[in-house]
């Protein structure tokens, strides 16, 4: 494992896309709450950000919960306060329906943010996990089941590769809050998988 798996090459391949969208998701955040920043603790960043992402007929509750928060005190109490009313605000609920108008939980748009960069990084510990405990085709008498197991962990890793695109126009038909995590998606997953077959095309000796 040392001389493959942990190889800098391989590493680098392997996590640049979870390190880059993280970075890119992290610095929209950040840009976003630059005002408040100086004026609320982690625990209010938090809930101010997913008040500001609920619609407008729901907002007036978020501030309610923002005015409870500043009546709380201790860290880990504002910690759990927040992190509940942070998971109502985003996922309220709610029995919805297709047909239901704008204003969904942005589950679509999460997602297909989240799901194209852990691509890699699942089939890469897959195989850690595999050479780990000796689960190859020389170590099994059954090497056709191995390689049933290896297709199928190479189509999953595909499937999250390009999911973005699927769930954010998914995001989008269903009206969800937040469509900017459904653009986001589809563009991450296009790029992602475009970075996949250029770095795939040069390690098989293509020009």
């Amino acid at each position: 494992m040392n001389n493959g798996l942990l190889d800098p090459v391989i590493v680098s391949f392997v996590f640049t896309p979870l390190v880059v969208s993280s970075a890119m998701l992290f610095a929209l955040w950040w840009r976003q709450i630059r005002g408040l920043r100086a004026k609320l603790d982690a625990p209010g960043l938090l809930l101010t950000s997913a008040v500001r992402a609920m619609p407008k007929a729901r907002q007036q509750w978020g501030e309610a919960m923002l005015a409870e928060l500043g009546q709380i005190h201790g860290r880990l109490a504002r910690w759990h306060f927040a992190l509940g009313c942070a998971r109502v605000a985003l996922f309220p609920p709610t029995a919805e329906t297709l047909l239901q108008p704008a204003g969904r939980s942005p589950i679509f748009g999460m997602l297909s943010v989240a799901l194209p960069p852990l691509g890699l990084p699942f089939i890469y510990f897959a195989a850690a996990l595999f050479e780990s405990i000796g689960l190859t085709s020389s170590h099994w008498s059954n090497s056709e089941a191995v390689m049933i197991v290896v297709k199928i962990l190479l189509l999953l890793t595909l499937g999250c590769l390009v999911a973005g695109v699927p769930l954010g126009l998914a995001g989008w038909l269903r009206r969800e809050r937040m469509p900017r995590l459904s653009a986001i998606g589809v563009i991450s997953s296009i790029c992602i998988f475009a970075y996949f077959l250029t770095v795939m095309h040069f390690l098989s000796g293509g020009e």
